[in-house]
């Protein structure tokens, strides 16, 4: 299928700059890149069709054979550990006439189209197409009509993948969170089940509440006033960054999302006292965010579903000497609980900022100091949205004040 960039596509993208601006002077993005249709078919290319996806954890497929389906977008995709223990994602739509060869999760030994019996191997390698010998030699087949496979990283136990198999590694990208995440022995963590929501908000809205502390004073006054937003600090943003990250400050010692505000578990081990002092968010759009504390790991994935709508998928890590811990599953249910709980005030926050998002008379808001993180994330969008035109041999000139 082919896609055109449409005029007024064109039209949200050169307004784009005071969006992407570190100062006062700094306005929120144009209401349309949460609400259009149009939009959203733009960032499908321009964002998802060329960027590193996050799709899950490497604790999902621990086995041979095991797997699971997830789809971004419009592309139905299988995540699998084959017998050499490689993790792979691959197509989970069948080359001959587009049925699914797999949904839901389980165990394997290769993947049978319900339709025609065409079988693929762990790999995506086509291994049988009954009667098609008539037509072609099996060995061009096979060549043809394989499930495509995606370029696969793994990064601290989170499986990323690429449509680009000529994708720039995603690694270097992310040095300055991977030295703080150093300490936090992320890929030794043991992961609990998740959780789904779905939601009626557009993905970056979900990235945007995850990643700014204003809000914190306000809308989570209470539960949150351990992490006052006043303690948050930023790091700067450099183009190239595949990451924005931002830590904020505890108001004592080893605080934690519970009731008396102090950490349901013991401390990591590893973690430095300052790292215990305090907390730190991170994105990695434009599927990830995270969140470092001094006992846990807390993780989401934002799949879109339409220009707003989202499933919002979420988990905790911990180390294994945690989990170990005889009363560890009260103490997890309590550390959940408190989770959700901050949760579901930024789900309905984010449900109303759809909603007025779409009113003609919304209006682009400034931003505050403590929303720093806004326009470094929209950096980021603007590097794949102009790049995007860039390669499609489509000029734009962006001015920095709109």
């Amino acid at each position: 299928m082919s896609y055109k960039v449409t005029e007024d596509v064109m039209e949200v993208l050169s307004q784009l700059g005071p969006s992407l601006i570190e100062s006062k002077e700094a306005r929120s993005m144009p209401a349309e890149c949460y609400t259009s249709p149009s939009f959203f078919e733009f960032e499908k290319e321009a964002v998802f069709a060329r960027s590193w996806l996050c799709v899950g954890r490497q604790e999902q497929v621990p086995n041979p054979g095991d797997y699971y389906t997830i789809s971004v977008n419009d592309d139905p995709l299988i995540v699998t550990r084959d017998k050499a223990m490689n993790i792979r994602v691959i197509s989970a739509v069948c080359q001959h006439r587009g049925h699914l060869v797999a949904e839901g999760a389980g165990n394997c030994k290769n993947f049978r189209c319900p339709l025609h019996w065409w079988t693929y191997g762990l790999d995506g390698d086509l291994i049988s197409a009954p009667e098609m010998i008539r037509i072609e030699p099996f060995d061009i087949l096979r060549h043809d009509h394989s499930l495509p496979s995606l370029k696969a990283e793994i990064w601290n136990g989170f499986i990323f993948c690429h449509f680009d198999p000529d994708a720039a590694p995603l690694a270097p990208t992310l040095s300055k969170l991977d030295e703080e995440m150093t300490n936090y022995r992320i890929g030794d963590l043991v992961s609990m089940p998740f959780v789904d929501i779905e939601g009626d908000w557009n993905w970056k809205i979900m990235i945007e509440s995850s990643i700014e502390p204003y809000h914190t004073n306000y809308l989570h006054k209470g539960p949150h006033d351990f992490a006052p937003s006043q303690l948050a600090g930023f790091v700067d943003y450099e183009d190239g960054d595949g990451q924005i990250m931002h830590p904020t400050g505890f108001t004592h010692i080893d605080a934690g999302f519970s009731p008396d505000m102090t950490a349901n578990f013991p401390p990591i081990s590893t973690l430095t006292p300052e790292q215990r002092r305090r907390m730190t968010i991170a994105a990695v759009p434009p599927m990830l965010t995270l969140g470092l504390m001094p006992d846990q790991v807390f993780w989401n994935i934002i799949l879109p579903m339409g220009p707003g709508r989202i499933l919002f998928r979420s988990g905790l890590l911990y180390p294994p000497e945690t989990v170990a811990l005889p009363d560890f599953e009260a103490r997890y249910r309590q550390a959940n609980d408190s989770i959700q709980e901050i949760n579901a005030q930024d789900l309905a926050a984010n449900a109303s900022l759809q909603k007025g998002l779409t009113s003609r008379l919304s209006r682009r808001g400034r931003y505050a100091a403590l929303e720093r993180t806004l326009p470094q994330l929209n950096k980021w969008l603007a590097k794949r949205y102009l790049g995007y035109l860039e390669a499609s041999g489509i000029p734009l000139e962006v001015p920095a004040k709109g």
